[in-house]
């Protein structure tokens, strides 16, 4: 039977690692791997589709901004787990979208964060919006599969570019893009929507200079259209 999740566990000890085997994996619903070498995370990560990575930072000395660029940026679905001492502070790590655990933390909090995972997962599936231009409403992100571009977007951002995705083969008035995106109920004036397609639309010129979407108004109706790229 197919696992849900797959997870990777990186500590030196693997004392979290055989934990997680008594605790999960009766459920069928995680796959589990464990390395304590960093040439085998790499590997592992490269190899097969990690859905996420729990890390123990400190088994990582000074190797994170080196694993940050050779994978997040490679692999933008994958999540990040990871826990250290309460001392411990990387600015690197802090800068980044990392679920940190601070020890001792409670067991049942790390189960909790991967049943969220899991649960989530169809929300994590990736959108190809065209050719190697890929959308992760779950991240947040767009990401250029060919030049490895990553593009993050802001909550609204994020919001507006799914929902027209979605209706991009129907006509929608202002009034109900503005309603399902911020809740502005219709009579209000605002710039608002122009705003935020506008600044879509210069994240997507830098992922791909070839890559723009159209919002046309006509008569009060708009359609959502992407341009081909060739």
């Amino acid at each position: 039977m197919d696992k849900n999740i797959t997870i990777l566990i990186y500590e030196k000890e693997k004392h979290l690692n055989s934990i997680l085997h008594q605790q999960i994996l009766d459920t069928n619903d995680f796959e589990l791997y464990s390395v304590s070498e960093y040439k085998n995370l790499l590997e592992l990560v490269n190899k097969k589709r990690i859905d996420v990575c729990i890390l123990n930072f400190e088994d990582m000395n000074n190797i994170y901004t080196k694993f940050f660029d050779n994978i997040l940026t490679k692999n933008p679905y994958l999540d990040i787990i990871g826990y250290c001492d309460k001392s411990f502070n990387n600015s690197t790590i802090n800068n980044l979208n990392i679920t940190l655990l601070e020890k001792p933390f409670r067991f049942r909090t790390l189960l909790e964060k991967l049943e969220y995972i899991k649960l989530t997962k169809i929300r994590r599936n990736k959108i190809i919006l065209i050719k190697h231009i890929e959308f992760f409403p779950y991240k947040k992100i767009l990401f250029n599969s060919k030049t490895k571009i990553t593009i993050h977007l802001t909550e609204k951002e994020n919001y507006l570019l799914n929902y027209l995705f979605n209706k991009k083969n129907e006509q929608l008035t202002k009034n109900d893009i503005l309603t399902n995106i911020w809740g502005i109920a219709e009579g209000i004036n605002t710039h608002t929507l122009e705003t935020h397609v506008y600044r879509l639309k210069q994240k997507l010129f830098k992922l791909d200079p070839q890559l723009c979407f159209s919002l046309t108004n006509q008569k009060g109706l708009y359609t959502f259209q992407f341009n081909k790229i060739s």
